[in-house]
């Protein structure tokens, strides 16, 4: 046993403290969260956006649509036949301790034809990398996770546009375990800057081959952290915001937009839309795919989730529907997640046996070709303390 658990018992302590404290303090903030939302609607859009320019290029939150922002949506009907996409994908990043640098991009999907009475079609694609261009890049920098993780995000959105485009314009609603941005664009520095914009472009040009194909296309966020919506409703209580201080200081500070809406949602309901602040949703809006979201119970008092739409979407009154109700629907059985994200997860992820089975392979490979696989000592090392061996001094 590595962690010596009576030297810990204090710190728990004081963890769970913490975390009651933190409980009760949100506790006494919902309750005019709650009523600031009726209030920011009886202010009005207009007034609303005024505050938001006022509060200054740093401040970040949810801005309003045309929908009223205390507005909540009912279950809409489900359409009688609607294919279903779910896309997730896993990785395998690279390890300079290893015998050969590559990195493995792995994507699971399902198209489900409800409606058809068809059978499931399901597939796993890998990706193996491992040429120098993959693994350094303009800069010269080993591929880092964020930028690998990014192009994960590109693989997952291609896979959506192109059983997207094998539905023969049939109702689709296509989902990704994520929200939509492309996060890497917020994440990566000067340094990797054409890099990044490289992949934004062939994310962007994904979205809109699904734009083109008829299908709606959500992201999916559970158990979001986010309180973009709070920091809205905070320019509720400072109509004079200082565009001096710093943007993490809120009245609802510790509070999120899950807990505000697991009390203003039942079950099948939605939140209005809102607008994403964040810079990178400028790329997305100068191309047409501006990103909005809204809030919904996917079943039970506290399933609440973020789902991320582009705009295209968002005022399309069809596939806004198919949206909400497609995701309603597909979370009936999974306890209120969608199955096609559950089951592309499955067939996405790369379990601890399959990587043992896939670097014997590569070290058989180098074997044939002369090469003896070796990997670095510290790794080895690890390997056996890991498996539990004691070494005596």
């Amino acid at each position: 046993m590595s962690l010596r658990f009576p030297q810990l018992l204090t710190q728990i302590e004081g963890l769970g403290e913490s975390a009651a404290r933190r409980a009760a303090e949100a506790a006494r903030k919902l309750p005019v969260a709650l009523r600031s939302i009726d209030e920011a609607q009886r202010i009005g859009r207009d007034e609303l956006t005024n505050r938001i320019r006022r509060a200054g290029e740093r401040w970040r939150g949810a801005h309003p649509t045309d929908e009223p922002v205390n507005v909540v949506f009912g279950l809409p009907p489900h359409p009688s036949r609607l294919n279903v996409i779910g896309a997730d994908g896993s990785q395998i990043l690279p390890d300079r301790h290893a015998p050969a640098l590559y990195f493995l991009i792995n994507i699971g999907s399902i198209l489900i034809e409800q409606g058809t009475g068809s059978a499931p079609r399901t597939a796993s694609e890998a990706g193996v990398f491992y040429d120098d261009a993959d693994l350094y890049g303009d800069s010269g920098d080993l591929a880092s996770p964020a930028w690998i993780n990014g192009k994960r995000d590109v693989a997952e959105m291609e896979t959506l546009a192109r059983l997207a485009e094998s539905c023969s314009g049939a109702p689709t609603l296509a989902l990704l375990d994520n929200g939509l941005l492309l996060w890497l664009a917020l994440q990566a520095g000067d340094q990797h800057r054409k890099a990044v914009d490289r992949l934004l472009a062939e994310y962007l040009q994904h979205l809109t081959r699904l734009r083109a194909s008829g299908v709606a296309v959500a992201g999916l966020v559970d158990r979001p952290r986010s309180a973009d919506v709070l920091a809205l409703l905070a320019l509720v209580l400072a109509p004079e915001p200082d565009p001096e201080s710093s943007p993490a200081i809120s009245p609802y500070r510790g509070l999120t937009d899950r807990a505000l809406f697991a009390e203003r949602l039942e079950p099948g309901q939605r939140s209005a839309r809102f607008v994403d602040s964040s810079p990178v949703n400028r790329d997305f809006e100068t191309v047409g795919h501006q990103i909005q979201f809204f809030y919904l119970n996917t079943g039970g008092a506290h399933n609440i989730a973020r789902v991320e739409i582009p705009g295209w979407v968002a005022e399309d009154p069809k596939r806004l529907e198919w949206v909400h109700a497609g995701i309603i629907e597909q979370s009936k059985t999974t306890g209120g997640f969608p199955y096609p994200l559950v089951r592309a997860h499955e067939l996405a992820v790369v379990t601890a046996a399959d990587r043992q089975a896939f670097e014997a392979m590569i070290e058989q490979s180098l074997i044939r070709r002369g090469l003896r696989p070796r990997i670095s000592q510290k790794a080895q090392t690890k390997r056996w303390t890991g498996a539990r061996r004691r070494h005596r001094v």
